[in-house]
């Protein structure tokens, strides 16, 4: 993780940067800055566009703790016959988070080319439509971004407007679990063993684990490309204002 702190009147990195070449340009940029002094116009584009592009990293970094929480989440249950709940909240989680990475995606691009749109109206069709965002070539990275980040929508929506992440296999589990403690342990006579929920819970597990690991993947491959550009422009501005 990296934090931006004053130190000797220099701004300065703490800690491990962060991974892509952009933020060794932040750093060069954000070292000449001199604290208790009243920012110029070209200052405040280092440290916005240094602000909105590190969100976008640390909205990665919780995506790969969701996929942590989902490989341990039947393990960390307090109640038994709330595993399948823990494993759904989990599920949803990382939905949600992965929709929400492509945001930040967008509100980094609005400083980057200097659009200077207020941050709620800030979406996709506003910015993609932009002349500045049209003129820099970002708009088709763009679109891979978004791409991968809504590869789950459909399931994303369903959580977000309907009710709750759906799966068949962990409805079973939870009824199976629920019966369990109804019946106090003894439900093996209605057919159904600790092996049988086990089975199943790890099927919805590593089926899901899979999904969403293949799918981080490709968010960071269609970042790191988008980054690639994005750095090119950052220092253009940067190196000649």
């Amino acid at each position: 993780m990296v934090a931006l702190v004053a130190e000797r009147g220099l701004y300065v990195f703490r800690r491990k940067k962060l991974q892509h070449p952009i933020f060794t340009s932040f750093l060069r940029d954000l070292a000449t800055h001199e604290k208790d002094v009243e920012q110029t116009d070209i200052q405040r584009f280092h440290v916005e566009c240094w602000a909105t592009c590190k969100s976008i990293y640390l909205a990665v970094k919780k995506l790969k703790i969701a996929e942590l929480c989902i490989e341990v989440s039947y393990q960390k249950c307090p109640k038994e016959y709330e595993i399948a709940e823990y494993i759904e909240f989990h599920i949803e989680n990382y939905l949600i988070r992965c929709f929400s990475i492509y945001d930040r995606v967008l509100q980094f691009v609005n400083c980057l080319c200097d659009i200077q749109m207020s941050k709620e109206f800030v979406g996709h069709i506003s910015i993609t439509t932009n002349r500045k965002v049209e003129v820099s070539g970002l708009k088709n990275k763009l679109k891979k971004v978004k791409s991968a980040c809504e590869a789950f929508r459909l399931q994303r929506n369903s959580v977000v407007h309907h009710d709750k992440y759906r799966d068949e296999i962990l409805e079973w589990v939870d009824t199976a679990l629920k019966a369990k403690y109804i019946l106090d342990g003894d439900f093996e006579r209605i057919g159904i063993s600790d092996e049988n929920i086990a089975d199943k819970i790890a099927v919805v597990v590593t089926k899901k684990l899979k999904e969403f690991r293949l799918n981080s993947e490709n968010i960071d491959k269609s970042i790191n490309n988008f980054m690639n550009d994005a750095k090119k422009i950052y220092d253009r501005k940067s190196l000649t204002t």
